[in-house]
């Protein structure tokens, strides 16, 4: 979208441009003889050619504004004098009603000549006017459409303008600050508008006209706003994601560490004497109370970590055949009935190990807690141009689409049949931990009924590792 007012093309207060100046001036000095030759030739007389002039001199005004409109006014007075006004060929009247004739075309010419240019002036001031107001509008709907909308401002003005970087500051206690930026910070011209007391809008690129530097002024403010009302989401997101956290603490953490604790106190208790089947029963129950209770802490440490951006990651060149496994192995007993199946040619990708083994985990957990009896997830691999894609397909009751955002969300249990398998931080944790590795985590309808997460990591940029490939039934 070109910038209202363009650079060059017009100027404060609605002044034409030098090129209709130019234009104007140059009817005033070469029509207005020709103009008295074509009047002399017809053989109007004084009172047909004052008419004639002052139509020329309206048309000067209109062309090229007030001042050729002044000199056509002056110039056609002199060539009236000398070439219809007797004595002929002279600048002298001999009668005073020739000279109230000609000092009226001067006075009227002038009068219309300023009017005619106040009126040009007033339409091209209100024309910019519309240009900025449509401007600001179009800025306004694409920030307000936008997911953040002070990164949405911030380049809708750095793309109307052309310019190379748009940065906010905010005053802090460490002096001006960078609160927000797009673009490189390069360009010939810098350019700072202050919103308040605390905040400055930094411009660099092709300098500005006075036009848009009004619509600059106006965004500055805007932009104050929207880092403020930032601020407040971003606080208001912290309290929710703190009111949730208790809510699980005091439930869904709650539930297996009862169960933990009620198993030892059984084996403990000396009221009771446990047979070796009903010992082991209570130490299995015990056993998974207590890893679940480690997964859930996990999960609420890693959403922490994202959260406050402090989460270590070392990258390396991971191959998939040996990380699927891991992840199975941890889910115990129900991940042997995932069926995978990795291409022998499967790349590798590059991943923090870690991250990734909790990642399959997240995903996997939650395919199998949504799969019906007789048909268990599968999980299969694919190179998809730089990148590698792993599916895990499940066939439970699947999800709407227009609902598979909310999964996403922290502290979301969408369609779940109960309350004990988490705080539902499996998937948003999964999509965070996936897009701090470069990835990105997309949810897809499975064919026949289900959903299936596609999970793509960036290659390893390597030679395909070997792999066998493998089922586990």
């Amino acid at each position: 979208m070109s910038a209202p007012g363009g650079r060059g093309s017009g100027g404060a207060g609605g002044r034409l441009s030098r090129r209709r100046q130019l234009v104007g001036s140059g009817l005033a000095v070469a029509g207005f003889p020709l103009l008295a030759l074509v009047a002399h030739a017809s053989g109007l007389g004084l009172t047909g050619d004052i008419p004639l002039f002052l139509a020329a001199v309206v048309g000067v005004a209109l062309v090229g504004g007030r001042w050729p409109a002044l000199v056509a006014a002056v110039g056609g007075f002199l060539l009236l004098n000398y070439f219809f006004v007797p004595p002929l060929h002279t600048l002298a009247i001999a009668t005073r009603s020739n000279l109230v004739a000609v000092t009226v075309f001067v006075v009227v010419a002038l009068a219309v000549s300023w009017v005619v240019d106040l009126a040009a002036r007033r339409t091209r001031q209100a024309d910019r006017a519309a240009a900025e107001a449509h401007t600001l509008a179009t800025i306004a709907g694409a920030v307000l459409r936008a997911a953040d909308p002070l990164d949405a401002l911030l380049r809708q003005l750095r793309d109307t303008y052309g310019l190379s970087s748009v940065t906010l500051l905010e005053q802090t206690a460490a002096g001006w600050q960078p609160a927000a930026t797009v673009g490189d910070g390069s360009g010939d011209d810098e350019l700072r508008v202050t919103a308040d007391q605390s905040v400055t809008l930094v411009l660099r690129g092709p300098k500005l006209s006075p036009a848009d530097q009004r619509i600059v002024r106006a965004f500055a403010a805007q932009s104050a706003v929207a880092l403020r009302q930032q601020r407040l989401m971003v606080a208001a997101e912290g309290d929710r994601v703190r009111a949730a956290l208790l809510a699980a603490v005091s439930h869904d953490l709650r539930t297996p560490l009862a169960s933990a604790k009620a198993a030892v106190a059984g084996l403990r208790s000396p009221e009771v004497e446990f047979g070796p089947e009903d010992r082991d029963e209570l130490l299995a129950t015990a056993e998974e109370s207590l890893d679940r209770l480690t997964g859930l802490v996990a999960n609420l440490l890693d959403m922490s970590r994202l959260q406050a951006g402090a989460l270590g990651m070392t990258p390396a060149d991971v191959g998939l055949e040996e990380v699927v496994p891991r992840a199975l192995d941890e889910l115990g007993a129900a991940g042997r009935t995932v069926a995978v199946k990795l291409p022998d040619d499967l790349p590798a990708v590059r991943a923090d190990p870690g991250l990734l083994d909790r990642v399959l985990v997240n995903l996997l957990g939650n395919a199998l807690r949504y799969s019906p009896a007789g048909r268990p997830p599968e999980i299969t691999g694919a190179a998809a141009g730089r990148r590698v894609e792993l599916r895990v397909v499940d066939h439970g009751p699947g999800i709407p689409a227009d609902k598979w955002e909310q999964v996403f969300l922290p502290f979301q249990r969408l369609g779940d049949r109960n309350t004990h398998d988490g705080v539902g931080l499996g998937l948003a944790l999964a999509r965070g931990l996936a897009e701090a590795m470069g990835g990105t985590l997309e949810p897809a309808a499975t064919p026949g009924g289900g959903l299936t997460m596609i999970l793509a990591l960036p290659g390893a940029g390597a030679s395909p590792v070997p792999a066998h490939c493998f089922e586990v039934e």
